[in-house]
């Protein structure tokens, strides 16, 4: 995990080293206007051709040199850039697995803040090293140029401030209302065939069109007020060069200053100002740099608020729970929970739709924290364990079985691109699948589309039993894993759960079909978040069955 200091550590040099670079650049910047001035003054006063040659030289010297030192520095901003990305991609994509959420805004934040830390935003800011050496030439020259550039530079400063002001609000209403549109077209296209099929196409189209329109009436407001300041700003600008000169030129009729004098003050001013006015006009860019940089940061602290942990060795599969509870926003969806299984066991887990038979399968999968009590497998915490070695300790089959664009044998390989195919064969010999998979077009090579396409419901949850049982692990829970199977898939489920616990595995099965309590040890009965009966397969389903049929 990238911590602060981690970031620090390979973003500061380099920083440093643009900064000093940007320091020489501001004193190679000073060759053009004392070429000018020694030029008006010296040359052209004397006649002497051979002083003109030698600025001549010393002035493509400096300038060869300010090349070279610009070249470095776009380089070092550059490679400060992908350090920056590279050392927040990996913790900001772990937070997004842990939390949920998706990453790809996530990933476009940090582009925009790279893209910033290299690009005309940062330079100009690093040229503001030139505003008071300019100034301190000017004070040489004459004390009144000096001022004039001050008062200049606070006008200028001053309208990028008010520019800021007037933009910022727009601006960011405008940056909501964009992801805004983003989020819901990109789950639109997710579930693109549930759209068609119940006719909601107009409706979601319609909310990402007016988000997406907000979003474009709210930036063209910003742009609007951004451009009357940037056109002040280069009146502004102008007016301050023309005063440069008439000043220079009062000032050489007073002689207290010689031509060449007033040629350099007019260059050094114009230098001096064209960082600030670039900021006024990158302004929107640093502004939406900073909004980004603000949600990363706050990604990034949730992520390093989770401590690291002990690696301990791969856990067997005796599960514990002892009263646990799950409450989310107030309500209460799981409470009082107490159950134990020992590996070789299967627990069939039963009860009506909201009864939180997917909430407990979610707590045992570690992707919940309990909100009270405890989960132990092995005799050890779920949350003491690391997530990546209880991953693989653990098959989990969801509902969804959220299939990857991937190969097949990819997603058995749980996107191990290393993972040897003996392994993957066997995960999908044991889930009952092989067979099935050797049918498809190209067999274990065959690509898929996110979610699963084109294979039918029914085949995905059997690949999704595959990948559950890659690795083998000692603790499998399946989330209604039947639920699109037809009798043969119903047969090689069975025949799956039958040889886990024959090599010492536990098994959990949250399901609705009596077909797939064949296999059951344990029998849990959940009503309303809590334990209705809990015991061997048999005594409850006696004690369950006949008072219904009593009834």
């Amino acid at each position: 995990m990238t911590t602060n200091a981690d970031l620090s550590t390979d973003v500061l040099p380099g920083m440093a080293a643009a900064i000093a670079c940007s320091i020489g650049l501001s004193l190679l910047m000073l060759a053009v206007p004392l070429f000018g001035m020694q030029v008006y003054d010296r040359v052209l006063g004397s006649g002497h051709v051979e002083t003109l040659v030698l600025l001549c030289v010393i002035g493509l010297i400096a300038l060869a040199a300010l090349a070279g030192l610009e070249a470095v520095r776009t380089s070092l901003l550059s490679r400060v850039g992908i350090r920056f990305e590279a050392a927040l991609i990996q913790p900001l994509l772990e937070g997004s697995i842990r939390q949920g959420v998706p990453g790809g805004q996530r990933l476009r934040d940090l582009t925009t803040v790279r893209q910033c830390l290299t690009g005309p935003v940062i330079v100009a800011l690093f040229d503001l090293l030139w505003v008071p050496l300019a100034i301190l030439v000017l004070a040489v020259l004459d004390g009144w140029l000096a001022l004039f550039a001050c008062a200049s530079v606070v006008a200028l400063l001053g309208l990028a401030t008010l520019g800021a002001l007037v933009t910022g609000r727009a601006q960011q209403g405008a940056g909501q209302l964009q992801l805004d549109a983003q989020v819901l077209a990109e789950a639109t296209g997710r579930k693109a065939e549930v759209v068609r099929a119940l006719g909601m196409s107009a409706a979601l189209r319609d909310r990402i069109r007016n988000a997406h329109i907000g979003a474009l009436l709210e930036q063209g407001r910003s742009d609007e007020h951004g451009g009357i300041v940037l056109g002040i700003t280069r009146a502004v600008r102008l007016a301050t060069q023309c005063g440069v000169i008439a000043l220079g030129a009062w000032l050489v009729l007073r002689s207290q200053l010689t031509p060449g004098g007033m040629l350099a003050s007019s260059i050094l001013l114009s230098k001096a100002l064209a960082p600030v006015e670039q900021l006024v006009s990158t302004w929107r860019i640093l502004a939406t740099a900073r909004e980004s940089w603000g949600r990363l940061r706050s990604a990034l602290q949730q992520v390093d608020a989770t401590p690291e942990r002990t690696a301990l060795p791969a856990p067997l599969g005796d599960l514990v729970l002892k009263g646990v509870c799950v409450s989310v926003d107030g309500r209460d969806l799981l409470r009082d929970i107490d159950f134990a299984v020992r590996p070789g066991q299967c627990l069939a887990i039963v009860g009506a739709s909201g009864s939180g038979k997917t909430t407990l399968c979610r707590v045992l999968a570690g992707l919940i924290e309990p909100s009270a009590g405890v989960v132990r497998l092995h005799g050890a915490c779920l949350q003491h364990y690391r997530e990546d070695e209880l991953g693989r300790s653990i098959g989990y089959l969801p509902q969804d079985p959220m299939l990857f664009a991937a190969t097949v044998r990819t997603n058995i390989a749980r996107m191990q691109p290393d993972a040897p195919d003996t392994e993957v064969v066997a995960a999908a010999q044991l889930a009952g699948t092989h067979e099935m998979i050797l049918g498809l077009p190209e067999g274990y090579d065959t690509r898929l589309a996110d979610g699963g396409a084109p294979l039918s419901g029914g085949q995905r949850q059997r690949l999704g039993l595959a990948r559950a049982l890659f690795g083998q692990p000692r603790l499998v829970i399946l989330d209604e894993p039947n639920s699109h199977l037809d009798t043969a898939g119903d047969d090689a489920l069975a025949a799956a759960v039958a040889r886990l616990k024959s090599q010492g595995v536990t098994v959990v099965l949250a399901t609705h079909r009596p077909q797939a309590l064949q296999q059951a040890d344990l029998l849990l009965v959940m009503e309303n978040g809590k334990v209705g009966r809990f015991g061997p397969r048999e005594q409850v389903m006696a004690k369950f069955i006949r008072p219904a049929r009593a009834a």
